[in-house]
C-alpha cells in the first residue's frame, strides 16, 4: 500500500513501519490485530515552560474542535522536553478492504498533517528544522 504512494518507508520495530516526512515521523502500528493505528511524532519540541503551555493549548484545541487526529504530549527520555504526537485509529477486527485501507491512510495523514501545518503557522518559533531536511536540528 505505501509503495504505491511514492513514500519512503522502512521497518521501525516488529509490527511497525516508519514513514519520515519534512515535519513529522509517521508510524504505522499493526501490533494490535483489532486496531490499525497511524501515529505521527511532530519534529518540534517543547523546550521550556512557555512552549509546553503552548503545546498543551494546541492539543486541547485539536481534541475539542477537530474530529481527528487525537493529539497528546509525551515526555522524551530525558524528562525535560516534550514532544507532540497525533494519531488516528481504525477498528480492523474484521479486516479492511483495500478501499477502506486507502481511505484510512489518506484521511488520517491529511488530518494529522493539517493539524501540524496549522500549529506551525500559529507558532513558527517552534519549527526547528529547515524545509529541505528530514531531521530536526539539535
Amino acid at each position: 500500500m505505501l509503495a504505491g504512494r511514492d513514500l519512503n518507508y522502512g521497518d521501525y520495530a516488529e509490527s511497525e513501519l516508519l514513514v519520515p516526512t519534512a515535519n513529522a515521523i509517521f508510524l504505522w502500528d499493526t501490533s494490535n490485530p483489532q486496531i490499525l493505528q497511524l501515529r505521527a511524532h511532530w519534529r518540534g519540541t517543547a523546550e521550556d515552560d512557555a512552549q509546553f503551555v503552548t503545546l498543551t493549548h494546541e492539543v486541547a484545541t485539536c481534541n475539542t474542535t477537530r474530529t481527528g487526529p487525537k493529539a497528546y504530549l509525551a515526555p522524551f527520555e530525558d524528562g525535560t522536553r516534550y514532544g507532540l504526537i497525533a494519531e488516528c485509529n481504525v477498528v480492523a477486527s474484521s479486516g479492511l478492504t483495500e478501499a477502506q485501507l486507502d481511505a484510512f491512510c489518506e484521511t488520517s495523514m491529511e488530518m494529522i498533517l493539517s493539524f501540524f501545518h496549522d500549529l506551525e503557522l500559529a507558532h513558527p518559533e517552534m519549527v526547528t528544522w529547515s524545509d529541505n531536511t528530514q531531521g530536526a536540528q539539535a
